[in-house]
C-alpha cells in the first residue's frame, strides 16, 4: 500500500509539472529527494541514520533551486513527510506547519495569487500527511506482527505464579501435615503409631482426591471472553479526517476562486461536505454508504468542476467495503465517470486530465489503505490477546497434567505404603518403621514436585523412577520385573520415559488387582519403547480398547501419555487378564512434542 502510494504521488507530481510547463530537467530534479524519503520509511533504522537521511532529503530538495530556479514542481511535501517520520512529535508538527506555511508564502512571493498559494499549501500538507500516515500505520502493523506473542510470555508467567500460590495454599499445607504425622508415627509406640499412621494415610488420600479434582478443574476451566471488535484505530481516523478536511478546503476554494460561487452555493457545499466527512468517519453500513453516495453524486449536476474531487471518497469506500471483483467494477465505473466529467470541461488539457485522474486514485487509495491497515492493526491486537489467553490456558492444562501424573503417583505410593506399614506394626515393627522412613522421603519428594510443577523445569530420571516403581509395587505385594535394555538417552527423552513409567505404575496401583508386573525399556532404531504389562485386568473387559476411543483420550491418564509421546501409544486388554501399555519416544529430543513431560522454560516457548 505504501509503495503504491509513492508511485501514484510520483505520477501526480509528474503530470502536474507537465501541465504547468516544467522543463524535462526540472521534472527529473524533482525526484532527487524521493530516494532518502523512501529510505526513511522503508525500514526502521537508528535515530542518527534517520536524521542523516532527513538532512540529505532537505539538501536534495533545495538543490534544484540552484540549477533551474523555480522552474520545477517545488512543493516541499517530501520534506514535510520526512520531518513527521523522523523527528519527535513535539518538534515535527510545528515544523510541519511551518513548511506548509512556507509553501504558501513562497507561492505568494512568486506572484502565484491567492488561490494558487492556497493550493500549494494544501498539496504540501495533503501529500505529506498521506505518506506519514501510511508509513506510521505500516510500521505499527509490522511491530504488532513481530511482537504478536509478546503478551503471551508475561501472561504465561503471571498464570504460573498465580497457580503456584494457589497450589501451595491448597496442597502444600496438607503435604507438610502428612509428613509431620508420619514422622510422629515413626517416633511413637503402638498403638499411638498406628493412629498417627492411619490419619496420615487418610490425609494422603484426601490430598490425592484434591489433586485429581484440581487437575480436572484446571483442564476443564477454559478461558473465554468477548472478541475484540474490528474497527478503525485512532491514528488512522486522525489522518483520514485531516486529509478529508484538507480536500474539503480545496473544493470550497475552487468554488469560491475559480467558479465564483454564490453564498447559498458555498453554504450548501460546506454543509454537504460536513455530512460526507461525518459519514466517512462513521462505522460503515449499507445505509451510510448509500446516503454518502447520493450526497456525492447529486451535486455533480450543479457544480461538476469542483465537486468531482469528492468522487474519490466514494471510490475508496466501495473498494474497502465491497466484495471483489464487483467492488473493482463499481470503482472503475466511478473513475470513468470522473474522467468523463473532466473531459467535458472546455479547454481542458490532456496533462490536466491525467493529473486529475492521479488525484482521484490517490485519495481513493488512501481511504482504502487507511481502512485496511486500521483493520489489520485491530486484528493483530486481538490476535495478541488471543495468544496470551491461549498461553494461559496451555499453562493451566500443563499444570493439570503434571498434577495428575506426578503428584498422583507420589500420593498413591504414600497411601499404599502407609497401609502396608500399618499392617506390619503388630507383626514386623522393624520393617514397619523402615516403611515409615521411606514414607517421609516420598512426601518430601511430593513437596519438591509440587514446587517444580509451577517452577522453572521438571526433570525426572528413568533409573530413579524404575527403582521407585519397583519398591512401590513390591510394597503392594506385586511381583515386579524391571529390564532396562538401553544405554544413556537424551535428558528430554529420559524425563519423558520416567513420567510415562510413573503414570503407568499409578494406573496399575489404581485400576488393577495385579499379582505380577513386567516393565521393559528397549531401543529400536530411532525410537525407545516402554512396555508395562500387568495381570490384574478385569475379566469382563478382554477386548482391546484403543485409547483414541476413550472419552478422556486427550485428558490425563493414558490420554496424557498419548499426547506426551506424540500419539505413539497403544494400550489394551490382552489374553490372560493382562493389560498392556506400550509407549514410544523418538531418541531425538527435537522430535518430541511440545512439553513432553513437565513445564518448560519460558524462553523455550
Amino acid at each position: 500500500m505504501l509503495w503504491a502510494s509513492f508511485v501514484i504521488l510520483l505520477y501526480i507530481r509528474t503530470m502536474s509539472g507537465i501541465w504547468r510547463g516544467v522543463e524535462p530537467l526540472g521534472l527529473l530534479l524533482v525526484t532527487l529527494s524521493y530516494p532518502p524519503l523512501i529510505a526513511i520509511v522503508a525500514r526502521h533504522r537508528r535515530p542518527a541514520v534517520q536524521r542523516g537521511l532527513l538532512l540529505a532529503l532537505v539538501g536534495l530538495y533545495l538543490l534544484p533551486f540552484a540549477v533551474v530556479g523555480t522552474q520545477w514542481d517545488w512543493m516541499p511535501w517530501a520534506v514535510a513527510a520526512g520531518v513527521l517520520c523522523v523527528l519527535p512529535a513535539r518538534w515535527a508538527w510545528p515544523l510541519f506547519v511551518l513548511i506548509v506555511a512556507a509553501a504558501g508564502a513562497g507561492a505568494a512571493l512568486l506572484g502565484y495569487g491567492m488561490y494558487s498559494s492556497l493550493w500549494f499549501m494544501i498539496v504540501t500538507a495533503d501529500d505529506g500527511l498521506i505518506v506519514f500516515g501510511l508509513a506510521a500505520l505500516v510500521g505499527t502493523v509490522s511491530r504488532l506482527h513481530a511482537t504478536r506473542d509478546a503478551l503471551a510470555r508475561p501472561a504465561r508467567l503471571g498464570e504460573r505464579l498465580r497457580l503456584d500460590g494457589e497450589l501451595r495454599d491448597l496442597l502444600g499445607g496438607k503435604l507438610q501435615a502428612t509428613a509431620f504425622r508420619i514422622r510422629k508415627a515413626a517416633a511413637a509406640e503402638p498403638p499411638d503409631a498406628g493412629e498417627d499412621l492411619r490419619e496420615s494415610v487418610a490425609l494422603a488420600r484426601r490430598t490425592l482426591a484434591e489433586v485429581r479434582a484440581t487437575a480436572a478443574a484446571y483442564r476443564a476451566g477454559a478461558i473465554t471472553g468477548p472478541a475484540m471488535p474490528i474497527g478503525s484505530s485512532r491514528p488512522a481516523r486522525i489522518i483520514l479526517l485531516a486529509v478529508l478536511l484538507i480536500q474539503c478546503v480545496l473544493v470550497l476554494s475552487n468554488l469560491y476562486y475559480v467558479e465564483a460561487a454564490g453564498t447559498l452555493t458555498m453554504a450548501s457545499a460546506a454543509a454537504g461536505l460536513a455530512i460526507i466527512v461525518v459519514l466517512q468517519m462513521m462505522p460503515q453500513t449499507r445505509a451510510t454508504l448509500i446516503v454518502q453516495g447520493l450526497l456525492i453524486l447529486l451535486p455533480l449536476a450543479v457544480i461538476p468542476g469542483s465537486w468531482d474531487r469528492v468522487l474519490s471518497y466514494l471510490t475508496g469506500k466501495v473498494l474497502l467495503h465491497g466484495r471483489p471483483p464487483r467492488s473493482w467494477g463499481f470503482a472503475g465505473v466511478i473513475l470513468a465517470g470522473h474522467v468523463t466529467l473532466v473531459l467535458a470541461e472546455e479547454g481542458v488539457e490532456a496533462s490536466n486530465v491525467l493529473a486529475n485522474l492521479g488525484g482521484h486514485l490517490m485519495l481513493a487509495w488512501l481511504v482504502y489503505s487507511l481502512g485496511r491497515l486500521s483493520e489489520l492493526i485491530t486484528v493483530l491486537e486481538r490476535a495478541r490477546h488471543e495468544l496470551a489467553e491461549d498461553a494461559v490456558q496451555q499453562e493451566r492444562t500443563r499444570v493439570s497434567q503434571d498434577l495428575h501424573d506426578m503428584l498422583g503417583f507420589s500420593l498413591s505410593a504414600v497411601a499404599l505404603k502407609g497401609e502396608v506399614a500399618g499392617r506390619l506394626l503388630d507383626t514386623d515393627p522393624g520393617r514397619a518403621r523402615a516403611e515409615m522412613a521411606s514414607l517421609v522421603s516420598l512426601v518430601e519428594r511430593a513437596v519438591a514436585e509440587l514446587e517444580a510443577i509451577t517452577g522453572d523445569r521438571v526433570e525426572l530420571h528413568l533409573g530413579a523412577e524404575a527403582e521407585a516403581a519397583r519398591q512401590v509395587l513390591a510394597s503392594a505385594g506385586i511381583n515386579v520385573s524391571v529390564r532396562i535394555e538401553t544405554g544413556p538417552v537424551p535428558a528430554d527423552v529420559d524425563t519423558a520415559l520416567a513420567a510415562a513409567l510413573r503414570e503407568s505404575v499409578t494406573n496399575v496401583l489404581r485400576h488393577s488387582r495385579a499379582r505380577t508386573c513386567q516393565i521393559t525399556v528397549s531401543g529400536t532404531g530411532d525410537l525407545i519403547r516402554l512396555r508395562v504389562v500387568n495381570d490384574g485386568a478385569a475379566p469382563a473387559a478382554r477386548a482391546e480398547v484403543p485409547v483414541a476411543a476413550r472419552p478422556d483420550g486427550r485428558g490425563c491418564g493414558l490420554g496424557s501419555l498419548a499426547r506426551r509421546s506424540g500419539d505413539r501409544l497403544t494400550a489394551g486388554y490382552r489374553p490372560g487378564d493382562r493389560f498392556e501399555v506400550v509407549v514410544e519416544f523418538p531418541l531425538k529430543p527435537a522430535a518430541l512434542p511440545d512439553d513432553p513431560v513437565g513445564n518448560t522454560r519460558l524462553g523455550d516457548r
